[in-house]
């Protein structure tokens, strides 16, 4: 890769991270805990157009954001199941955006789910069922619609 890629992925990954972290942050209230919405997530479904860049600058947006986590240093380990599941929506991404979406969703409202039963004691399926509503919602509604406005405005180029 050239010096000019490089400095354009980069590039494109530090955008993609400062923008997750300033939803995160700007919508902390709703950002954290067993019942949140993390509108952020909807730049998930870019993952699928934008590639790599999108993964690594999520990734990196996840290990920031979740520095004022409530459940503190333990959240920043969030960042693995995140790259994790963001590999997966890569794979899924000329199956089914939506289902890779949808995985995310299971694989981060599990992740979630199982932190907040340990440092809070949470019930984990209660938990789990309703992060799986909010982190769905955000995620695989509002990222799917991300991503079909984003794909149909690249294909009118």
């Amino acid at each position: 890769m050239n010096s000019r890629l490089e400095s354009r992925y980069i590039a494109k990954a530090a955008v993609i991270a400062a923008l997750y972290v300033a939803l995160v942050w700007a919508l902390t209230p709703i950002s954290f805990g067993a019942i949140q919405i993390r509108v952020s997530n909807a730049l998930i479904g870019i993952v699928p157009l934008v590639g790599m860049p999108a993964v690594f600058g999520i990734t990196l947006g996840v290990l920031i954001g979740n520095i004022p986590s409530p459940l503190g240093p333990v959240d920043l380990l969030s960042a693995i199941p995140t790259f994790i599941a963001l590999l997966l929506v890569m794979r899924l991404k000329n199956r089914s955006v939506l289902l890779g979406l949808v995985i995310y969703s299971v694989i981060l409202s599990a992740w979630v789910g199982t932190l907040l039963n340990y440092a809070f004691g949470a019930p984990f399926l209660l938990t789990f069922v309703y992060l799986l509503v909010g982190i769905g919602f955000a995620t695989a509604v509002l990222g799917y619609l991300v991503y079909r406005t984003l794909r149909r405005l690249l294909e009118v180029k």
